[in-house]
């Protein structure tokens, strides 16, 4: 079921979590339960608890994504913690409190040896994957739930309240900020996070445009309406994806365009109503719609190649590549992997309560890790 969001002009709701870091404890994973995944291309290795929902608690979420670094899993939760998994058995090696819940996609910033994660509060920060340890925080307007892009000594991130900052990565200091106006009104909850291209830094935003700026001081090159004829839920929600001179984006009600990288014209469009995130591997564009279901997309012309229905999945995440699989999560309907080929749906893994969150896939160990919206943190094999 998609999710509405009010504008500027609309009525605010605040909801806080009474659950901090004291609901979480270091302890050893439980092990597998056979009941939780059915035989088949899914393996539950380990898995451990990292927020103790209440029990009658009306459809908890967990939308979280980690990354791995140097032998764990840094990942956040909405119990308002940010931990360190070990990846060989699930213990909880740390834990560090952040002001608010996590429901982000952490990033592994290599050259500066750190993790960038943010939080519903506005709250982004710099930390540690060995100790936990938060280097820098800075803290935005609207929530950071998208994961950061990462340019030389410059970390972008943007937020909920339609804005793109630009920080200095080794001290968390602003450099700059792209603000766009949010339209009045009722748009589609969710944004999508900035992707970088040469001197160049894409996004989109609710009022329908992707947007072009200069990564030396945020100056618009160039902006691209992609609502088509439509004059409500127009929101360019998905993160652009890049094709070598070419950039994939998504309006809610537009549909998949490519539009060149130079000037932003339009290559082609797909009218597709409420496309999701965007996945380009090997050479298709995969996304779900809530209405339709999951698409294949031929990205030379944008002809739908093969469509997979279904129904009760609720919102969903962008596919991934794991191994010779494609997999992505349903709010409602859990973990799904299909055939990339045909769409033929092999296995659904629900641990109870859907899952909201993207996995994140270690190819070192061909480990898939996943949080359920039960709070559970998963170690997958898929094969």
């Amino acid at each position: 079921m998609t999710t509405l969001r009010l504008g500027r002009l609309g009525l605010g709701l605040a909801l806080s979590l009474g659950l901090g870091c004291a609901s979480l404890t270091t302890r050893t994973a439980a092990p597998p339960d056979d009941r939780v995944a059915p035989a088949g291309v899914v393996h539950v290795r380990w898995r451990v608890e990292l927020h103790a929902h209440q029990l009658f608690e009306a459809r908890p979420e967990e939308c979280a994504v980690g990354v791995v670094a140097g032998g764990r899993l840094v990942i956040g939760s909405r119990a308002g913690s940010m931990v360190g998994v070990s990846t060989a058995n699930g213990h909880i090696d740390w834990a560090t409190a952040a002001t608010g819940g996590i429901d982000s996609e952490a990033r592994l910033d290599p050259d500066h040896g750190q993790v960038y994660m943010g939080a519903d509060d506005g709250s982004f920060y710099a930390i540690e994957p060995t100790t936990g340890r938060i280097r820098w925080t800075y803290r935005a307007k609207g929530a950071i739930d998208e994961r950061a892009e990462l340019g030389g000594d410059t970390v972008y991130l943007a937020s909920s309240e339609d804005q793109v900052i630009a920080l200095d990565a080794r001290t968390g200091k602003w450099r700059w900020q792209y603000d766009r106006e949010t339209p009045d009104g009722f748009t589609i909850h969710g944004y999508g996070g900035p992707r970088l291209h040469g001197s160049q830094l894409l996004a989109g935003f609710a009022d329908g445009f992707l947007v072009a700026l200069q990564i030396s001081n945020g100056e618009v090159a160039w902006a691209h309406g992609l609502a088509g004829t439509s004059e409500q839920f127009v929101d360019v929600d998905s993160t652009p994806v890049l094709d070598g001179e070419t950039v994939l984006a998504a309006s809610y009600s537009g549909g998949v365009y490519a539009l060149d990288l130079k000037d932003g014209s339009t290559r082609w469009r797909a009218p597709i109503e409420g496309v999701g995130p965007l996945s380009l591997i090997d050479g298709r564009i995969y996304f779900a719609s809530p209405r339709s279901g999951l698409h294949a997309l031929a990205k030379q012309d944008g002809q739908i190649l093969w469509r997979q229905g279904l129904p009760d999945a609720g919102d969903m995440t962008a596919p991934q590549a794991v191994g010779r699989f494609l997999v992505f999560s349903g709010s409602r309907g859990g973990l799904f992997v299909v055939e990339p080929a045909s769409g033929r749906l092999l296995e659904v893994f629900n641990p109870g309560n859907g899952v909201c969150a993207g996995g994140t896939y270690d190819p070192a160990t061909q480990r898939f890790y996943l949080l359920s919206n039960g709070g559970t943190l998963y170690a997958l094999d898929i094969d």
